[in-house]
């Protein structure tokens, strides 16, 4: 086994064509960063590859070579799930693995490779009639398949039918010594990628692994017809327990396609939400978007004005979709879903699901605030029965932080989804700080101008370090689970011992020389 990892960039180059390598200072720093950490530890070299061989020959090379090895995706992560861990490693970024594989209409599955953005496979899906159950996240236009299978990811759809791994019926790996290997049906001699079932899940394994285990090189997803009705719904509430009560009473009847619920600071400095006011861009994607959105230009001409200002009458808004086959379906889940609101809430303008569903996969302005505020947030989901003691906690802990997050300059909102059975809580904080070449990749150098020169703030940085492990902390207490693990939220210390004896035999397995995303899960870095 070579452990002279010195050369090692050259000797990527040499087997797989300079165009698939980086290795030059700018491309080395610019790798060391994700949307929150940074700098880190820069890595030796960058792959780039185009194909499955190429990955796998690149994997191989490096892990026998004693260098570590860090699988990339989007780049949405802020959980230093990209992020070396030791010095002398290559980042594996799957950017170029970006093929719809397969779309079979027939039998009900999509194939794609792991760099795809979930915006490249909605866009393949178009005119099929069909969809993915969860279709992505809000960060879709960057965010990658291979990323939200290893960091489980919910949004759109998610509500009714939870996150994107319940979705997979099989994934394409590459383990730590180059082999690949298929899970599901696809791995059987003769057998197309049809289901999961079929003996033990190991598809299960490499789904919320952040990369420990292997490389993804594509996956496997079931569709499922593309509802023919939908509507949309918006209320106000005084309070997050209000709001917390019905998103349980609606997930409990499985009456949302998705939902997200807000607070007024959320509403006021999330750049996201503010989209809403930009006018005419807004009028024409959502006059565009056909009856099923809208009745007409009139509706639409009313989204472009009225702004984000009637959502800061309320403390708390929250924002549906409800999906049904039927005209006579959707009214009557239109129904008892405003007979859930009302009870708990107001019913407000629905201008925001409209925007949102017109323009699902647009610019991830929400990484950064309203006026270029450094954004980051912090998440668990719960069982729904738990949601008014979770909250009320959330609420204690972040009035006991109130003079220090003053202090600092640092602004708290937060966040809830309903995901399947789970009720999801999502904290964020913003802050002035500087931009990053990450962000201005991401969202544009036009963007991020106005901001660009702004001077570091490290003793705010850290100070949302400080919340987030509380909350964190606060969170585990309380028996909440996250995903997004990486290399930031407690993990091994959570779990029973036969529980983690189980994870090591099989992190032994896969990765015997601890050389797959090392530090990810918890696992030596």
């Amino acid at each position: 086994m070579n452990t002279d990892t010195s050369d090692i960039a050259a000797r990527l180059q040499a087997e797989l064509g300079a165009d698939c390598v980086l290795s030059d200072a700018a491309s080395l720093a610019f790798y060391a960063n994700d949307l929150f950490w940074q700098p880190g530890i820069a890595p030796v070299a960058i792959v780039v590859p185009a194909s499955g061989e190429q990955a796998a020959k690149a994997i191989a090379l490096a892990t026998s070579s004693g260098c570590a090895v860090v699988p990339r995706g989007g780049g949405m992560s802020y959980t230093k799930g990209y992020l070396p861990a030791r010095a002398g490693s290559v980042v594996i970024d799957s950017r170029r693995l970006n093929r719809i594989i397969e779309v079979n209409a027939a039998d009900m599955y999509v194939t794609a490779e792991a760099g795809c953005t979930w915006a490249e496979v909605n866009a393949a899906l178009e005119g099929t009639g069909l969809r993915t159950p969860y279709w992505g996240p809000l960060s879709g236009v960057n965010a990658t398949v291979g990323g939200a299978l290893s960091q489980n990811s919910a949004f759109f759809g998610s509500a009714l039918n939870g996150t994107v791994a319940e979705s997979v019926l099989g994934v394409t790996v590459v383990l730590a010594d180059g082999a690949v290997a298929i899970t599901g049906s696809g791995g059987r001699l003769n057998a197309k990628p049809f289901t999961r079932e079929g003996g033990p899940d190991l598809t299960g394994l490499f789904l919320g692994d952040n990369g420990a285990f292997g490389f993804k090189l594509a996956a496997t997803i079931r569709l499922i017809p593309q509802p023919a009705c939908i509507g949309f719904q918006s209320f106000g509430f005084p309070s997050i327990q209000a709001m917390g009560a019905a998103q349980v009473e609606m997930a409990r009847a499985r009456l949302v396609a998705e939902g997200f619920g807000i607070d007024r600071t959320k509403a006021e400095h999330s750049a996201s939400v503010n989209r809403i006011s930009e006018g005419l861009q807004i009028l024409g994607n959502v006059a565009s978007a056909g009856r099923t959105l809208l009745s007409g230009v009139k509706d639409a001409i009313g989204v472009a004005v009225a702004g984000t200002g009637f959502l800061k009458a309320h403390a708390y808004t929250l924002h549906l979709v409800v999906e049904r086959e039927t005209d006579a379906e959707l009214a009557r889940a239109m129904g008892l879903v405003r007979e859930i609101g009302q009870r708990h809430g107001t019913e407000i303008d629905n201008a925001v699901p409209k925007v949102m569903r017109s323009r699902p996969f647009s610019p991830v302005l929400g990484m950064l605030g309203r006026d270029g505020e450094r954004w980051v947030p912090i998440h668990a989901v719960f069982p729904l029965s738990e949601a008014k003691k979770v909250l009320d906690a959330n609420d204690a802990y972040f009035a006991s932080r109130r003079d220090f997050m003053q202090q600092h300059g640092i602004v708290y909102s937060v966040m809830t989804m309903t995901t399947g059975n789970e009720f999801f809580l999502e904290p964020a904080f913003y802050w002035m700080d500087e931009i990053t070449p990450l962000h201005a990749t991401s969202l544009g150098e036009d963007v991020v101008r106005p901001w660009r020169d702004r001077p570091a703030n490290p003793a705010a940085r850290n100070a949302v370090v400080d919340l987030r492990q509380g909350t964190q902390a606060l969170y585990a207490s309380l028996g909440g689970v996250s995903w997004q693990v990486a290399r930031d939220y407690p993990f091994r210390d959570l779990l029973r011992a036969g529980t983690l004896g189980l994870l090591d035999a099989v992190k032994q397995a896969v990765d015997p020389r601890g050389l797959m995303n090392p530090g990810g899960l918890g696992f030596g870095g």
